[in-house]
C-alpha cells in the first residue's frame, strides 16, 4: 500500500519547469530574460533561424543580421533592462502564437542614465516542439493628437 501510494502521490507533484513543455507565454518572458543577459549565446536558442526583426534602424533577418543588431545596441545602451508590459496575445494556435505590448528599456548611454520604451509585436512559432521567436517588430508610441 506505501508503495502505491508514493507512486500516486508523486503523480501529483508538478513537474519543473525544465521537465515541463514551455507555452508561448514562457517562451517570450524566457527571451526577454535572455535578452537582458547581453549575450547572444544565450539570446540565440530562442530565436528561428529566419526570424525576421523589424527596429527603428532597420529590417534584420536572420540570426547573423540579429546578433549584429542586438550587439550594436548592448554595446551602445550599457547595463540595458528590457522589459515587457501589458501583453496581450491577439492569436494563439498551436503552432504559433502572435502579441502586441508595450516595451521599455533603461540604462547608460555614454554614462548618463537613459530610458525609453514604444509598442511591440512578436510573432511565435513551434519549431521542433519548442516556440521560438519568429518575428518582432518594436517601434515607437503613437503619436498623441
Amino acid at each position: 500500500m506505501k508503495a502505491i501510494l508514493c507512486a500516486f502521490s508523486s503523480l501529483l507533484i508538478p513537474l519543473s519547469a525544465a521537465e515541463s513543455p514551455m507555452n508561448h507565454a514562457a517562451a517570450l518572458s524566457a527571451y526577454v530574460e535572455a535578452l537582458n543577459t547581453h549575450a547572444w549565446e544565450k539570446i540565440a536558442p530562442h530565436v528561428a533561424e529566419d526570424a525576421v526583426f523589424i527596429f527603428t534602424e532597420g529590417t534584420f533577418i536572420g540570426h547573423d543580421a540579429a546578433k549584429a543588431a542586438f550587439e550594436k545596441t548592448f554595446k551602445l545602451i550599457e547595463n540595458e533592462v528590457f522589459s515587457l508590459h501589458d501583453i496581450a496575445w491577439t492569436s494563439v494556435t498551436e503552432s504559433m502564437a502572435s502579441c502586441h505590448y508595450e516595451f521599455r528599456w533603461k540604462g547608460l548611454i555614454a554614462g548618463q542614465k537613459a530610458s525609453g520604451g514604444g509598442r511591440g509585436t512578436t510573432i511565435l512559432r513551434k519549431v521542433d516542439g519548442r516556440w521560438l521567436i519568429s518575428h518582432e517588430h518594436l517601434g515607437p508610441y503613437a503619436r498623441k493628437p
